[in-house]
C-alpha cells in the first residue's frame, strides 16, 4: 500500500486529523530501515517507514547538542567568541575528532564548526561541560528537551551518538528536533560550509582541516541544514532540511547499508515532497493585515499583523484563489492595547469548510490618550468654535 500519506495534520486550533492523497512512494521501494519525511512549519508527516521505530542514531545525536547550544546563545547565555578550557575528559573522546589537547582554550565558534561539520566528539563534550558543568547534566537537559518537544520514543545517554544500549531514538523524534533547530540560524553557517579549517592544542600549530560530512551541500537545491551519522551499529543515517519558495520539508533516514543509499534516498524523499505538496502563504509573520480604528487612543487606528505565517499546506495543484480569508475583530477597541493580546482572528476557507484559525494582534503597544491633552485638542476646541 501506497504510504505518502499526511498524518498528524493539525491546522493550529483544529483538532481533527486530515489525510491528503497518497502519490508514488512507497515505503517497500526504500532500502534504508527507517525514514519519514515532514513539513517543517507544521510538523505534518507526508510519508514514513518505521517512523517510530527505536533505533541508534549515531552522529545525528548532536543535533539536540546544537539545540540547546543555539538556545542558549538565543538567549544571551553564551556568545562565539567566548573561550572555554578543554577538559582530559573531553580531549581523550575517541571516535570523529579534532585532536583538541587536555587544558588548551578554544572558542565556542571553533567548537561549532567543528561538531557542525567534522562531527567532533571532542568538541562536543567540551561545549557539554562548558554549557552544564558536566556530560550527564547535558545529558539530563537533552533528555528533558525531547520531552518537550514530544520525543516519546528517545532516550539520550551521551552527546556524542556513540553507541550505548539505551542509547535510541526514531526517525520521528529525529526531524523533530530537526525542525525546532530550523527556529534558529546560530550553526546554519557551519552546517553548510563544505570546508574550513581550525588550530588546535595549546599552541594553536596543528590546523585542523574541516570538511563537511553531508555532502548534499554541493548538489542539493535548497537545502537548510544536515547532519549524518554513522556507527556500525547505526549504520548510515542522515536529517536533511531543504526549502523552495515556501515550502520547507525535513527528511530522515536511519540505518542504510552504505553512504550512497543515504544520500540518495533521502534526495528521492525531499523530491517527491516537494514535487507533490506546497505550502501557501496567505500573509508572513508581522506582514500589516489591515488597519482597525481604536477608542480612546493616541492614534485614531492601528495596524493588525498576526505572530506567525497565515498559510495552508495542501497539494501542489492547489492555488491561493481556491481559499477565503475572513477577518474577525473586536468591536468597539479601546486603548490601552497590549501587542501581546489577541484582538481577533483571521478564519481560513475553503469551499466552505473551515481549515483554521490565527490570532491577530496589534502590530505595537496602543497607549491612551492623555486625558488633558483630549480635553485640550477636543473639547476646548470645540468652546472655541
Amino acid at each position: 500500500m501506497k504510504k505518502f500519506i499526511a498524518i498528524f495534520f493539525l491546522m493550529l486550533l483544529a483538532a481533527n486529523t486530515a489525510v491528503v492523497p497518497v502519490y508514488g512512494l512507497e515505503a517497500g521501494s526504500l532500502q534504508s530501515r527507517s525514514a519519514v519525511l515532514i513539513n517543517a512549519d507544521d510538523g505534518q508527516v507526508l510519508f514514513e517507514k518505521n517512523m517510530s521505530d527505536k533505533m541508534a542514531p549515531a552522529s545525528i545525536t548532536k543535533i539536540m547538542l546544537l539545540l540547546l547550544i543555539s538556545e542558549k546563545m538565543d538567549n544571551g547565555e553564551i556568545k562565539l567568541e567566548q573561550e572555554l578550557t578543554i577538559s582530559e575528559n573531553a580531549a581523550g573522546m575517541g571516535g570523529s575528532q579534532i585532536y583538541l589537547e587536555a587544558y588548551e582554550t578554544q572558542t565556542v565558534e571553533n567548537m561549532l564548526k567543528a561538531i557542525s561539520m567534522r562531527s567532533a566528539n571532542d568538541a562536543s563534550v567540551a561545549m557539554a561541560e562548558f554549557m552544564y558543568g558536566s556530560v550527564e547534566g547535558c545529558v539530563k537537559a537533552m533528555n528533558d528537551r525531547a520531552k518537550e518537544l514530544g520525543m516519546n520514543n528517545t532516550h539520550f545517554v551521551n552527546v556524542t551518538g556513540l553507541p550505548e544500549p539505551e542509547h535510541l531514538t526514531t526517525a520521528y523524534d529525529i526531524a523533530l528536533m530537526t525542525k525546532e533547530l530550523l527556529k534558529y540560524d546560530y550553526v546554519n553557517e557551519y552546517m553548510l560550509t563544505w570546508m574550513d579549517s581550525v588550530y588546535v592544542g595549546k599552541e594553536k600549530d596543528s590546523e585542523q582541516v574541516l570538511v563537511n560530512t553531508n555532502r548534499l551541500i554541493n548538489n542539493y537545491e535548497g537545502l537548510l541544514a544536515g547532519k549524518t551519522g554513522f556507527t556500525n551499529e547505526a549504520k548510515y543515517c542522515l536529517s536533511a532540511a531543504a526549502k523552495r519558495n515556501d515550502t520547507t520539508l525535513i527528511a530522515v533516514v536511519l540505518g542504510s547499508d552504505t553512504t550512497k543509499i543515504r544520500f540518495a534516498e533521502i534526495q528521492k524523499i525531499l523530491n517527491e515532497g516537494f514535487a507533490n505538496y506546497k505550502n501557501i502563504i496567505f500573509h508572513s509573520k508581522g506582514d500589516v493585515i489591515r488597519t482597525s480604528p481604536v477608542y480612546c487612543g493616541v492614534n485614531d487606528d492601528f495596524n493588525v499583523v498576526s505572530k506567525e505565517n497565515i498559510y495552508y499546506f495542501t497539494e501542489s495543484n492547489c492555488k491561493a484563489e481556491d481559499f477565503n480569508l475572513e477577518y474577525v475583530l473586536e468591536e468597539n477597541l479601546k486603548a490601552p492595547l497590549s501587542k501581546d493580546v489577541a484582538i481577533g482572528k483571521a478564519v481560513l476557507y475553503k469551499d466552505g469548510k473551515m481549515l483554521g484559525e490565527y490570532k491577530l494582534y496589534p502590530e505595537k503597544d496602543i497607549e491612551k490618550e492623555n486625558f488633558f491633552k483630549f480635553y485640550l485638542n477636543n473639547v476646548l476646541e470645540n468652546i472655541i468654535r
